[in-house]
């Protein structure tokens, strides 16, 4: 015997750019939105490298994730993001933000779920599925 139990355990953000930079810098911009972070103000700067992703979408879910275990794990917010190499499996990125004073939002982490990178006209676009 089983039950299935419906719960609203994530959030969906939808991202719109007009470059891909544009995207992964406007990802990060909303995760924080759905975490309503609360910026202190110890200045942090970090440099984040992913490089063995297998194509754009994961590169970005994986980006995110990194991003997210930094925010928990170092207690580091990003509030500037400059993507500095971007292809299809590999992001070079400089974080810079401070320490967050609180995340009023626990999200666990970004899934694969409903991820999909692609063009929409002259726009980059991805809905992104938040655990939390």
């Amino acid at each position: 015997m089983f039950e299935i139990i419906a719960h609203t355990a994530d959030v969906r953000l939808r991202v719109t750019a007009p470059t891909l930079e544009v995207l992964f810098t406007e990802a990060v911009r909303g995760m924080y939105a759905v975490m309503r972070a609360h910026p202190g103000h110890t200045r942090v700067e970090q440099a984040v490298i992913i490089d063995d992703s297998p194509e754009i979408t994961v590169l970005l879910v994986d980006f995110l994730n990194e991003v997210l275990r930094r925010a928990y794990t170092a207690k580091e917010m990003y509030t500037r993001v400059f993507i500095s190499y971007l292809d299809e499996t590999t992001v070079e990125a400089l974080l810079f933000g401070v320490t967050p004073s609180s995340f009023e939002e626990d999200v666990k982490a970004v899934t694969y779920h409903e991820a999909d990178v692609h063009r929409e006209g002259d726009a980059w676009t991805t809905m992104l599925v938040f655990d939390i």
